[in-house]
């Protein structure tokens, strides 16, 4: 007899051209996820995926969308096309964002750069957890739990990170983005428990994903914050996917409204 694939349902992934998102990818397909919608504004990241996944498994399907996040009109095109694609949107996984740009104190910050960063991380994240809701209570509760607890609707993971609980100096419209994300989960979270709808946020500590090493090839000295977690090194965009992945699966099916700290126990140091 054939084995049910362990997650049958449709993934969606924004930010899905590198990094996180491209690492989030990989591994719904390695638990048996084969059908696949991915956004991001990097149109030729965006096929580099979808073609790996696709030499991972050839019954992979992959519906892509270059899209803004903070568009309204881009996301809605985004979800509905992915809806029709593939019947419905089971999996999501709100990962799109950008870091403060210039790195200064508030009192120094244009703002038009703190209108960007949060028109991206929050209003953005905030416009696909709209949207994506709107789809998933159209759809029937199909998704079985491995412990018998009734069937589910979907299950949203929003990434912020680490500065949504802690900070570091001249990050403020990025701190304050990620805090931000942080609220949205938990309300809607409550909102939606009934629904059959889980949604969760993962704060990611120091992941060494091709922004970061873009950073540190313009001059970036991370090793004195690197020094200060406990095993000493940077987490990897696989290890963050993980964990990103089992809050999406029916294996979660009981937490809901958590924020699951990934960052190799940096935050309980301080």
């Amino acid at each position: 007899m054939a084995q049910t694939p362990s997650m049958p349902g449709v993934a969606l992934i924004t930010g899905a051209a590198s990094g996180i998102g491209r690492a989030t990818a990989h591994t719904f397909l390695k638990e048996g996820c084969k059908r696949f919608a991915l956004g991001d504004l990097n149109e030729e990241g965006l096929q580099s995926t979808s073609a790996e996944l696709k030499n991972m498994n050839p019954a992979v399907q992959v519906f892509t969308a270059v899209v803004d996040i903070s568009s309204e009109g881009q996301i809605n095109n985004f979800i509905r096309g992915a809806a029709d694609a593939f019947g419905g949107i089971h999996y999501a996984v709100n990962n799109a964002g950008i870091t403060s740009n210039p790195r200064v104190r508030s009192h120094e910050l244009p703002v038009e750069a703190w209108e960007k960063v949060v028109n991206v991380n929050l209003r953005g994240t905030w416009l696909c957890q709209r949207a994506i809701l709107g789809q998933m209570m159209k759809q029937e509760r199909e998704l079985e739990t491995r412990t018998g607890s009734g069937p589910q609707r979907g299950a949203i993971v929003n990434i912020s990170s680490i500065f949504g609980i802690r900070s570091f100096t001249s990050v403020g419209a990025y701190s304050a983005t990620k805090s931000g994300i942080l609220g949205m989960t938990r309300t809607d979270a409550i909102d939606y428990a009934a629904e059959g709808i889980r949604i969760n946020s993962v704060l990611p500590g120091y992941i060494k994903t091709p922004m970061v090493a873009e950073s540190i090839r313009r001059g970036a000295d991370y090793e004195p914050i690197i020094d200060t977690i406990p095993g000493k090194r940077w987490g990897t965009p696989e290890e963050l996917a993980e964990a990103v992945v089992f809050l999406a699966s029916e294996k979660a099916s009981w937490i809901n409204g958590t924020e699951l700290v990934v960052d190799g126990g940096k935050v309980i140091c301080g």
